[in-house]
């Protein structure tokens, strides 16, 4: 049901949060409904129509409510404006609003503190700008950072028995994730969770989050599958899993671009921390490609380290178990 379709009635001397109940009533239209339509919370909606104006914001914003309430409900905006401001008068000639706020201190004497409501619209816009130049400055930090990425499981260098691990997290709300290349789902507070299967040995799991301004943060983990061999009735072994043959050590010597495949397969692609040291097993071939050759330090098994290059160019190499080709 749309605000279009809604009948209009006429309500008789009803107060104004009467007059919006009976409305949304005759319309079986629930809070939660509203709420949805209109963006108001459902405790200011219920305040509303209780007439407890004190637990309401500001006026500026409770005028905002009335004007949102209305269109959604099919009611004349200004007739309820007015109607809000014929209560409103007479709560303040009565005493109930614009009251002295009050605080007692611990000698027992009451402070006073007038709210005029120049001091009132003041404090709102106070308020407004506060919250837009928080906005900006979330956004812009948003804009120029990479997004939060953290992965409660698996940890790096976990060995476990099963054929499926169950890879955990938390990102930035709204950031897409990928693990190993593929999308996962984050929900509103940004955590996410994948089952991935696991082959025997080694894997290397990669975990990326990109935000809506395309920054992009990369976490690597690598997980020992210690899986059962599998036989046949005879006792024979059923299709064996070989183990690695080639072990590759990486470490940069300052800041640049590196990826690496692992037998046909991109398992880690960033920037390197300067000094920080990675290993990657693969059962026929490593490949390595850097955005700078002689940046990226090399070790193959247990031989002396050496350059990707002897120059500052893009350089790759393919490092199999009879070395490097």
């Amino acid at each position: 049901m749309t605000a279009a379709n809604f009948t209009r009635k006429r309500v008789g001397s009803l107060t104004l949060g009467e007059k919006l109940r009976k409305v949304r009533n005759d319309n079986r239209i629930s809070l939660a409904e509203v709420s949805r339509a209109t963006k108001i919370q459902v405790k200011y909606l219920e305040a509303l129509e209780a007439g407890a104006y004190e637990k309401l914001p500001p006026e500026v914003y409770v005028r905002g409510f009335l004007r949102g309430y209305a269109a959604h409900l099919g009611i004349p905006e200004d007739a309820i404006l007015r109607l809000y401001e014929r209560e409103r008068s007479i709560r303040k000639n009565l005493g109930k609003t614009e009251a002295p706020a009050r605080f007692q201190l611990g000698g027992g004497m009451p402070i006073r503190i007038p709210l005029s409501p120049r001091g009132v619209v003041v404090s709102v816009i106070a308020l407004v700008i506060v919250g837009f130049f928080s906005y900006l400055f979330f956004e812009f930090r948003s804009f120029v950072s990479e997004p939060r990425l953290v992965i409660l499981s698996p940890s790096d260098g976990d060995t476990v028995a099963e054929a499926e691990v169950l890879v955990r997290g938390e990102t930035d709300p709204r950031a897409e994730v990928r693990i190993n290349g593929e999308g996962t789902t984050v929900d509103e507070r940004g955590a996410f969770s994948e089952g991935l299967s696991l082959d025997s040995g080694l894997n290397v799991i990669t975990i990326s989050s990109t935000n809506r301004f395309g920054k992009t943060r990369e976490r690597t983990v690598s997980v020992n599958a210690a899986l059962p061999e599998r036989t046949d009735e005879g006792g024979a072994l059923m299709d064996p899993t070989p183990p690695p043959t080639v072990h590759v050590t990486l470490r940069t010597v300052r800041s640049t671009s590196v990826s690496v495949g692992v037998d046909g397969v991109t398992v880690w692609s960033g920037k390197l921390p300067v000094g920080e040291e990675k290993t990657f097993d693969a059962r026929e071939r490593v490949e390595v490609s850097s955005d700078e050759g002689n940046a990226v330090m090399i070790r193959e098994g247990d031989t002396t380290e050496a350059a990707l290059s002897g120059d500052a160019r893009p350089a790759m190499a393919v490092f199999g178990s009879d070395g490097r080709k």
